[in-house]
């Protein structure tokens, strides 16, 4: 099938991950003037230890993903 998956990781430095906050929206992306798009996906933290923290994300063709991923770390 089309789409996509993968995992994105971001450094983070510090002595501690004390906190994760990870919100996401999944939603359908018109690939053409006839289609609404699918829609489905999904992404979600898989790595939350230093030095990087982690998100693993699929999506069909026709979906949208947005992520907002806040890291709180203790120095």
């Amino acid at each position: 099938m089309l789409g996509k998956r993968g995992d994105n990781k971001f450094p983070c430095t510090g002595a501690r991950i004390t906190r994760v906050e990870f919100h996401k929206e999944v939603s359908k992306h018109r690939i053409t003037p006839f289609d609404d798009g699918i829609g489905r996906g999904d992404a979600h933290t898989n790595d939350t230890e230093l030095p990087d923290v982690g998100v693993h994300y699929w999506l069909d063709a026709g979906t949208r993903l947005k992520y907002i991923l806040k890291v709180w770390v203790e120095d």
